[in-house]
Parts: C-alpha cells; sequence; structure tokens
C-alpha cells in the first residue's frame, strides 16, 4: 500500500484559507495550520499564504515532523470561515526543497488544495 501512496502525482494536501482585508491591509490565515500572510492586495497576499503553506508542509515532511504541523486556528476563526457564501477552491504545486531527491522514504504531497474565503468586510459577532 505505501508504493501505491509513494508513487501517486494525485496526492494533494488541502487546506481553508480566509482572507479578509482590515485597515487597508489584505490578511489570510490559513485554519489547519494557524498561519497568517499579510498584504498590500488580495493577489500578493494569496501568494504569501501558498508560499507559507508549501514552506511548512515542505519542511515538515522532509523532517518527519508531521506530528507538529497542525495547529488549528482559533474556533471564531473556523466559525467566520463557514459562514462565508462562497469558497473559491485553487491547485498550486508544491516546489520541494529537499536536496536528496532520490531519498525515497520522504513522501512529500506534490499538490496544495487551498479552499478560500475572500471577505472584504469581516461579519460582526453579536
Amino acid at each position: 500500500m505505501s508504493d501505491i501512496f509513494k508513487k501517486s502525482k494525485d496526492i494533494s494536501f488541502t487546506t481553508n484559507i480566509l482572507i479578509k482585508k482590515d485597515d487597508g491591509v489584505f490578511i489570510a490565515h490559513c485554519l489547519e495550520l494557524d498561519v497568517v500572510a499579510v498584504g498590500e492586495s488580495l493577489d500578493m497576499v494569496q501568494r504569501e499564504i501558498v508560499s507559507l503553506i508549501c514552506a511548512q508542509i515542505d519542511y515538515a515532511f522532509c523532517n518527519d515532523n508531521i506530528d507538529n504541523l497542525f495547529h488549528p486556528a482559533p474556533p471564531e476563526t473556523w466559525q467566520e470561515f463557514y459562514k462565508c457564501s462562497e469558497q473559491v477552491e485553487r491547485k498550486y504545486e508544491i516546489n520541494s526543497l529537499m536536496k536528496n531527491k532520490t531519498d525515497t522514504d520522504k513522501i512529500i504531497p506534490p499538490w496544495l488544495i487551498t479552499k478560500t474565503c475572500e471577505t472584504v468586510n469581516p461579519p460582526t459577532y453579536a
């Protein structure tokens, strides 16, 4: 079974991202990893958060540190994400920085799939 897993090009790592604008700055929050990026534009913050997520995944898989990869965002961030009426799904290639590509024990997912909620004005809570 592990040979199938190692050879598959369809393996992916999926994350949820909440993007909002606050005081003129875009903030992107990856809910599974509790990683945050900021940017001056929607495009910039999207690129930054994807770069951070890919780096975290690559580091964890290359260093056999998957147990420490997941740090869920606070519950209120998840609630805000699930209140979003539209989520956009995107697929990115994860380019590993692993030097020894012949190491067959290292399994790094080749794809990152993000489900992104982009809000301009964050919802208010009662």
